[in-house]
Parts: structure tokens; C-alpha cells; sequence
């Protein structure tokens, strides 16, 4: 009786179950970066492995940044609702004798293929008095709250207009500004920013580290793609190949 030698099937088997399989990535192309943080097309790690420069994702550290957006920290993608989650600064004034602000937020998606996604985010604001989201001049939206004794909520994520007050964003903004007034007599404190609802809703995403300047703001960006851009990639869990929206 002949004995097959096991080692040849052996190696054989190791060598099939050793490959990694990119499952949301071009062929050749890693889809991870970290140990949490899945790396799907249209982005991609590198220039090679994105659908083109937008959509350049940089691995620094175990940490993925979009490079074309001033690398900002990259922390997830939504497929089906084609979205990506970026992390972003407050806009705050505290203890400050004027009590108008206004600052322009540092990302200004004119020229890219993004937008504020108006159905994935909330403005929020956290102070005592008024806040409001412009662009050239024109109100876009904003809330206002009622404190006691001026003080600022200490409640999580409650934001029904006691010291903490939310509301929703239009269609298709590229850039803006946020104005805080009536912060208190004495400047007091306010903070208004933009943050992903379901980062807000779960609660991975506290009011409280936002005013202590601990947390990173979860914000959503909605992505678009030419018509020329070619989608033959990839075989993953959102079906057999991606279909992305394009104007």
C-alpha cells in the first residue's frame, strides 16, 4: 500500500489560507489601516489604490488621514449612504470680553468632490445664547438656548435648548461660518460645531469632552465621483461590485 506524503498538501493548504484578501480594496491594495479602521474604493491607501487624489487615504501610525483635505483624520466610510466620517475642530469662544464671533471653518470643500452631508449631521451648540451657521453672509441655520444662572449643561448629549440646543443642516453647503452672541455678561462660554448623527446618537460622542477640548469631533462628508470615473472594484459585503452616486 502506497502512503501519501502529507507535507506537499500541507503547504499547499498553508499557502492558500496565508493570503489576505482585500475585500473592499483594488487588487494589491490594503483596506485596513489600524486594527479598526476599514479603508474602502473609491478611497485607498496610496495613489495607486484610490479612484484619484481626493480619495488618497495616508496611513501614519496605525492612523489613516485624507491627505487632500488637510489630512484630516480619517475614521470610517458609510457605503450605502456614501459618506465618510471625518474628525473635526470645535468653533468655541470662552472668556472673552466680546461677546460676537465669528469664525470661518478651516475646511473649505469648494473644488472637491465632497459636501457637508445634510442628512447624516446636526449643528450643535453648547452655551448660553445664540448660534448661527452663515455662508457669504447668508443665514444657513441655528438655535438658540435659555441657561440657568448661565451655566452650561452638564447633561450628556441632551440638547433640547437648556444650555444645549441642536437643529438640522441644509442641502449641498461647501463652506461656512458659525456666529455665537450672548454668551453672558462676562463672555462666558459656547461651542458649535457640526458632528455626525449616529457618532451623537450612540453616544461615542460626548458634549461634555467637547467642552473640556478633549474629543475629536465626528463629522459627515458626503462624496461624489465624476462620470468618467471607472467602478470595477470591488467584491465585498456592500454586494457583488460598489455603485456610487455621480451628478
Amino acid at each position: 500500500m502506497k502512503l501519501l506524503h502529507p507535507y506537499p498538501y500541507l503547504l499547499t493548504f498553508l499557502s492558500i489560507t496565508s493570503v489576505s484578501v482585500s475585500k473592499f480594496a483594488k487588487t494589491g491594495c490594503n483596506d485596513t489601516c489600524g486594527n479598526n479602521v476599514t479603508i474602502p474604493y473609491p478611497f485607498g491607501i496610496g495613489v495607486d489604490c484610490s479612484a484619484n487624489e481626493w480619495y488618497i487615504v495616508e496611513c501614519k501610525s496605525s492612523t489613516p488621514y485624507l491627505s487632500a483635505l488637510n489630512h484630516l483624520e480619517f475614521l470610517g466610510v458609510d457605503l450605502n449612504n456614501q459618506t465618510v466620517i471625518v474628525s473635526t475642530p470645535r468653533v468655541s469662544n470662552c472668556q472673552n470680553s466680546i461677546q460676537n464671533m465669528s469664525q470661518i471653518m478651516s475646511i473649505d470643500l469648494h473644488g472637491s468632490p465632497f459636501l457637508f452631508c445634510s442628512y447624516n449631521n446636526r449643528f450643535l451648540f453648547n452655551g448660553c445664547g445664540n448660534a448661527v451657521m452663515m455662508e457669504n453672509g447668508s443665514v444657513l441655520t441655528g438655535c438658540s438656548t435659555s441657561c440657568l444662572k448661565e451655566t452650561v449643561s452638564e447633561r450628556n448629549n441632551d440638547c433640547f435648548g437648556i444650555s444645549c440646543c441642536q437643529t438640522t443642516i441644509p442641502h449641498f453647503i461647501k463652506s461656512y461660518s458659525i456666529n455665537l452672541t450672548g454668551l453672558g455678561r462676562d463672555g462666558g462660554c459656547g461651542y458649535a460645531f457640526l458632528v455626525d448623527v449616529d457618532s451623537y446618537l450612540k453616544g461615542s460622542f460626548s458634549i461634555q469632552s467637547v467642552a473640556a477640548n478633549e474629543a475629536l469631533i465626528p463629522m459627515s462628508l458626503m462624496w461624489t465621483l465624476p462620470h468618467n470615473t471607472t467602478l470595477n472594484c470591488c467584491k465585498g459585503a456592500a454586494g457583488p461590485f460598489l455603485q456610487f452616486w455621480r451628478p
